[in-house]
């Protein structure tokens, strides 16, 4: 899967996006310091697994491409 691939795979019309990294990053964790408190450590949880994925994903793309 191309970086192209992987980023029309994972966008979702239905939501918004953010400028850069750091205001999506800050508006992730203000949602989820809104939640109860019994509910940030499972939300946190899925973000960064989420997030993990996506990383390994793109390094493997570069790997493929690049040699890096």
């Amino acid at each position: 899967m191309t970086n192209v691939e992987l980023a029309n795979t994972i966008r979702h019309k239905l939501f918004a996006d953010r400028p850069t990294i750091q205001e999506a990053w800050d508006f992730a964790f203000r949602m989820i310091n809104s939640m109860a408190e019994s509910e940030k450590v499972a939300a946190t949880t899925a973000l960064m697994v989420m997030l993990n994925t996506i990383s390994k994903e793109i390094l493997k793309n570069e790997e493929a491409q690049h040699g890096v």
